[in-house]
């Protein structure tokens, strides 16, 4: 039992240091800060990225990763800052008189979006996918978006654990295609969906960052192909643009007020 928890406890002290560090931290100090021997440092960090808890920049070095993000979401956001964060959605969804919400990457059991909060259209032809309702990274607009924001090393790893199986008539069943319409989505800085997830359904997806430049999160707007084509959705980019600036900030100003709160 005592092994066990002092195996514990290395992990959230390998956390904490990636958590606390103001940059992307290197394994070298998170070994000296922490005091755990090399290679067992070095097994927890391998977990924690496997694991989407960790991810690494093109220098190496660790960052929080979409499942850390996740949970410091449910965690730090008060009362104010979920209440900023769906007035802005509700802003959004009745100036575009859709369903709009954010979308979270999960690593378990295998890797998918997971929607984490979405404010529904009142229309009565509707498209209800619940909140908490895993989608597939490769047939979703914020699936792909989140797809083209991983490094070269970490696309090959997720892809290496995701079977392209055909969602509905236009779903992206192989890797070189998906790989150029990630190329497109990094190009222009959004991602689409043309009734790949689901048949007449279509959806449009832009990213959230943290501070550092890093993905955080997905704020989509998806509709049935009856009412908007994908065409028209893109033409809301402007005030989805405003949207995901005002998110944004909401995340920054959570992120100050916690850290004040910590010193």
């Amino acid at each position: 039992m005592s092994e066990k928890v002092n195996s514990v406890d290395r992990l959230i002290n390998v956390i904490e240091r990636i958590g606390e560090a103001k940059s992307p931290i290197a394994a070298s100090d998170i070994i000296f800060e922490s005091g755990i021997p090399k290679p067992t440092c070095h097994r927890l960090l391998q977990q924690l990225e496997e694991a989407n808890y960790v991810q690494l920049d093109e220098r190496g070095h660790f960052y929080p990763g979409s499942q850390m993000l996740s949970i410091a979401l449910d965690v730090r956001l008060t009362n104010q800052h979920k209440l900023q964060r769906q007035a802005i959605l509700h802003g959004l969804s009745r100036k575009l008189e859709e369903t709009c919400g954010l979308a979270l990457a999960n690593d378990d059991p295998s890797p998918h979006m997971v929607y984490y909060d979405r404010i529904q259209t009142n229309w009565p032809l509707q498209i209800v996918i619940p909140v908490g309702f895993p989608t597939p990274l490769w047939a979703s607009a914020s699936g792909k978006l989140f797809l083209s924001t991983l490094t070269p090393p970490q696309l090959r790893r997720v892809l290496s654990k995701l079977e392209l199986s055909q969602c509905a008539k236009n779903t992206i069943v192989d890797n070189q295609s998906l790989k150029k319409e990630l190329n497109t989505i990094q190009r222009r800085g959004y991602s689409v969906d043309d009734e790949e997830f689901i048949d007449g359904m279509v959806a449009i997806a832009l990213p959230l960052y943290d501070q550092f430049g890093h993905f955080m999160a997905a704020l989509f707007c998806h509709c049935p192909k009856s009412r908007k084509s994908v065409t028209e959705l893109e033409n809301y980019l402007p005030i989805l643009r405003i949207a995901q600036q005002s998110l944004e900030a909401v995340y920054q100003d959570m992120k100050l007020s916690a850290d004040r709160k910590d010193d």
